[in-house]
């Protein structure tokens, strides 16, 4: 019966990935030839802090909007999705404004001074934050209610493609493009695609919904979300706390040449993102038919998973040196890394349906102590290699971590399942 959709929306998931990495690489190898390695590393810390914080002041609400949403959206119960966006908006709205708070006070004290052009990047696209969320529950929605391509295609593709070009005009306009500059073209980027989805949202999915405060269920909504939020949170910091750790210990000239090889072995939780958008809304309605037949659906899954992305991270750790001259000849010293980082990214991906099952069967608390843990294990590798061997001793620590989670995840959904 959804033989026909899932083929379909996997096409569109695909082409979104595909099209949405391209775009992306495209842009970073951009913004490498126009910033020196340093500022270019210095762009991608401040991207990967928005990222995280974005996906953190939500408390997992956008994780959750499949599994709360997607019967209310089939029945047209506006209500209930108009609730559970006003909860988890104002909840993200409020802990954004406190994390830019900080975040500006504590570049204030480094630096000494309040002027933006003097702050770290991180200040500037600190400002994306709330944005960004408000993306991602539009986003969320438009996924929930069947519409691939509304969900997909802005933020994979128009984001990095419109920063291309802005990049071009100021190029053409000035001669150079600084860091600054980007920085505010991000911004610019990021909300007016996050305004577009929101109105997507307001006129074909919402329809002007009528409160329903009887319908709020926050601590049952919190009870699921917070276990997504903390295990997604983690994946999120396994992949950028090398950065992190080598903007600390490390040569910042690393930085720019590690986030080239991050930038490319992106493509593997990529493909993952684009899978799981798939069939995230099917293992929903299968968690709460609650019947054996459901469980097809865990094994196609998985299926897919594994096809798409062996070959991908293969493809990638064989060919990192060519792929990364693309970025400029001084770049290939990050060969090795990437080799790494890919293997690392195509394990914790294959094990990423094993993870939502856990997620989506109650057992979300196991997912939250096994990644936790892996990123613990992951920091303190960090803190002994980078000091002594540089960006390889980060990229091991990265590959032997993520591995050793994927197997701990893939054990434990095993396990749970021959205990039903």
């Amino acid at each position: 019966m959804h033989s026909l959709p899932i083929k379909r929306d996997a096409a569109i998931a695909v082409t979104a990935a595909l099209a949405g990495f391209a775009a992306d690489y495209a842009f970073n190898l951009l913004l490498s030839r126009h910033l020196a390695a340093e500022a270019f590393g210095d762009y991608r810390v401040a991207r990967a802090f928005a990222v995280f914080c974005g996906a953190l002041v939500l408390l997992g609400g956008d994780r959750a909007a499949p599994r709360v949403l997607s019967h209310a959206l089939d029945e047209k119960n506006h209500g209930l999705a108009w609730e559970y966006l006003r909860f988890f908006g104002g909840l993200g709205l409020t802990i954004s404004i406190l994390i830019i708070g900080l975040t500006w006070l504590g570049g204030a004290v480094h630096t000494g001074r309040a002027n933006l052009a003097q702050h770290h990047a991180v200040s500037v696209l600190a400002l994306t934050i709330p944005i960004m969320a408000t993306g991602a529950l539009a986003s969320r929605l438009l996924q929930t209610s069947g519409r691939t391509v509304l969900a997909s295609f802005p933020w994979r593709v128009a984001v990095p493609g419109m920063l291309i070009v802005g990049i071009w005009l100021i190029d053409w306009g000035r001669g150079s493009v600084t860091l600054n500059a980007v920085l505010i073209l991000s911004c610019i980027t990021v909300a007016l695609i996050a305004v577009w989805q929101t109105v997507v949202v307001a006129l074909r999915v919402l329809r002007r919904p009528t409160r329903a405060p009887q319908l709020r269920q926050p601590a049952e909504w919190m009870r699921l979300s917070l276990p997504m939020m903390a295990a997604f949170l983690v994946t999120i910091g396994l992949g950028q706390s090398d950065l992190y750790f080598l903007e600390w210990l490390g040569d910042e000239a690393d930085v720019g040449h590690y986030a080239a090889a991050i930038t490319t072995a992106h493509f593997v939780p990529m493909i993952q993102v684009a899978v799981l958008g798939v069939y995230a809304p099917l293992i929903s309605r299968a968690s709460h038919s609650q019947k054996p037949g459901s469980s097809p659906v865990f094994g196609q899954a998985n299926l897919v998973m594994g096809v798409m992305i062996i070959p991908v991270a293969a493809g990638i750790a064989l060919g990192s040196r060519p792929v990364l001259l693309l970025f400029g000849d001084t770049y290939t010293d990050a060969a090795p890394w990437l080799s790494l980082l890919a293997l690392g990214n195509g394990a914790w991906a294959v094990a990423a349906v094993s993870t939502l099952r856990l997620q989506y069967g109650g057992q979300g608390m196991s997912v939250v102590w096994i990644t936790s843990a892996t990123l613990a294990c992951d920091s303190v590798f960090n803190a002994l290699l980078i000091p002594n061997y540089g960006p390889i001793g980060a990229a091991a620590s990265s590959a032997a971590t993520s591995t050793g989670a994927a197997v701990a995840l893939w054990w434990r959904s095993r396990h749970s399942i021959a205990s039903l």
